[in-house]
This record gives structure tokens, C-alpha cells and sequence, in this order.
């Protein structure tokens, strides 16, 4: 049996953690693709149907929360899961299970710098969470 490929998108201002974050999961198996923008994000994620995005929560165009509502008010991006990453959370205070509240929605976040292994793990347990638990 052939696996399928999963797929995550990248939407973060820095160039920089895009290429960082997209050479862990690519090492992982997972398909990347990037965006700098949210409204770029929001495009790619309409076009692209990915199985995860990860979202900065501060991008210049539109913030990582707005970006968020937009997604869950489209039909087509409502149930792609969303983690975000941020530096408004200290690294010395993530334990690896924070929460970010957005319109009564529980979002998983991770404080920048990223702990590989810790975000890996999330994403690979919240693909297959989404996956097994979307309705037919």
C-alpha cells in the first residue's frame, strides 16, 4: 500500500524559518509549501488543500488570528488544523502543550525558536487526528 503524502503549509513572514520549518518536515515525509503573507497563506491554502498549517502570529499584512478566522469562515479551509508559532510565548513558559483561544476555538502553539521534535510530534498527531475524524 502506497502512503500518502501529507502536506503542510507555511505561512510566516521570515523567510528564513520558512526554509528552517520546511527542511524538518520534508525530512519527515511531509510535502511543504510556504507563503510570507497571510494573504498569500489564505490563497495557498484555498488552492492548495493542505493537511496542516503552521502560522506565524505575527505576519505585517494580516496577524495570524485574523488570518485564522478567515480560514474557519471558508467552507474549503474550515477543517484544516492550524498550529501556531509565535514569540509572544517565552520559551522558558512552552511546555510543549500550550493553547491559543480564538472565537471559542482552541488552536495548539509553540514558542519560536521551535522545538523540532515537540512540533513534529504535534503536527504528525493532529494530521492524523483531522484525517480520522473527518466526516465522509
Amino acid at each position: 500500500m502506497i502512503k500518502e503524502m501529507r502536506k503542510i503549509l507555511i505561512i510566516d513572514d521570515d523567510a528564513g524559518m520558512v526554509r528552517l520549518a520546511e527542511k524538518w518536515f520534508r525530512v519527515d515525509g511531509y510535502e511543504v509549501i510556504g507563503a510570507l503573507t497571510g494573504v498569500g497563506g489564505i490563497k495557498r491554502a484555498q488552492t492548495e488543500n493542505p493537511d496542516l498549517i503552521l502560522l506565524d502570529v505575527m505576519i505585517p499584512d494580516l496577524t495570524g488570528v485574523e488570518v485564522a478566522k478567515k480560514l474557519y469562515a471558508d467552507p474549503a479551509t474550515k477543517n484544516i488544523p492550524i498550529i501556531f508559532m509565535t514569540v509572544c510565548i517565552g520559551v522558558e513558559n512552552d511546555k510543549g502543550n500550550e493553547n491559543m483561544e480564538i472565537d471559542g476555538r482552541s488552536y495548539r502553539a509553540f514558542a519560536k525558536p521551535l522545538h523540532t521534535r515537540k512540533l513534529l510530534s504535534a503536527a504528525r498527531k493532529l494530521i492524523n487526528f483531522s484525517k480520522n475524524n473527518q466526516p465522509i
